[in-house]
């Protein structure tokens, strides 16, 4: 699918002139590139999102269009020219707002159709794992994304990786992922994408190790309770034999 995009340039920058520009549906950006000035743009944020929702999404290789004008350098973009700057493009950074999530800014990257370049494509998931379905294991997705160097125009969308076999312990790496022969990936071939793990176990006798030192502290207790008590019956027994001791003496 052939995607296209065509944007205004910016002659202003800053809070003020930004704020104009979402005001008015446009999303403000940049376009750069290794043989390409830096340029700030505005794109129409209706076209932009069609094209993020797009199959190949935020990987999208599109054809970026320039003009240089629009109703008024007053807000910030500059005044008709008739001039239009064309260049393939790819989408580099997508920024989002913390709160609803619409987009706020985003970064082109210009490249030459001709040159390689390194892009990270998604891996996706594929089935449920025997180890989760019968061994009550955890699936646990590590690498969700791998660094692949290629043409721009064999960009892959994304990896799938079938996991409907993993038992627990067993695991799959990016060398396992098979490439199209136009894309080498560069990503860690020892690295790991997806893992069935056991699941926990609680530990038998944690509760009881918990509740131990109550245990011994209230032994303790009693047991200061009961020396304490002692001298007490030391005490009464020779108060008792005091007196006895006393009539002996006067009998004689």
């Amino acid at each position: 699918e052939k995607l296209s995009l065509t944007s205004v340039r910016r002659t202003a920058v800053g809070t003020a002139s930004v704020k104009q520009l979402r005001a008015r549906g446009l999303v403000p950006g940049v376009v750069y590139g290794k043989k390409t000035e830096a340029m700030a743009i505005a794109v129409n944020g209706r076209e932009l999102i069609k094209i993020l929702r797009a199959e190949a999404g935020e990987h999208a290789l599109l054809t970026l269009r320039v003009d240089e004008q629009d109703a008024g350098a007053q807000e910030g973009v500059a005044k008709t020219s008739g001039k239009r700057w064309e260049r393939p493009v790819l989408v580099k950074a997508v920024q989002h707002h913390p709160v609803d999530g619409h987009v706020v800014h985003i970064d082109f990257h210009a490249i030459v159709l001709t040159e390689r370049i390194r892009v990270k494509i998604p891996v996706e998931l594929r089935g449920e794992p025997v180890g989760v379905k019968e061994q009550d294991g955890i699936l646990e997705h590590f690498l969700r994304g791998v660094e692949v160097e290629c043409l721009p125009t064999h960009i892959p969308k994304h990896f799938e990786c079938e996991v409907s076999q993993l038992r627990i312990g067993d695991a799959i790496h990016v060398r396992d992922l098979t490439p199209p022969a136009e894309v080498t990936i560069v990503t860690d071939p020892e690295g790991v994408i997806a893992s069935v793990l056991a699941p926990k176990e609680e530990k038998p006798g944690e509760e009881a190790a918990v509740t131990e030192p109550e245990v011994i502290s209230e032994r303790k207790e009693e047991a200061q309770e009961g020396e304490a008590a002692k001298p007490r019956a030391d005490v009464k027994r020779e108060a008792k034999a005091k007196p006895e001791g006393k009539r002996g003496e006067e009998k004689k």
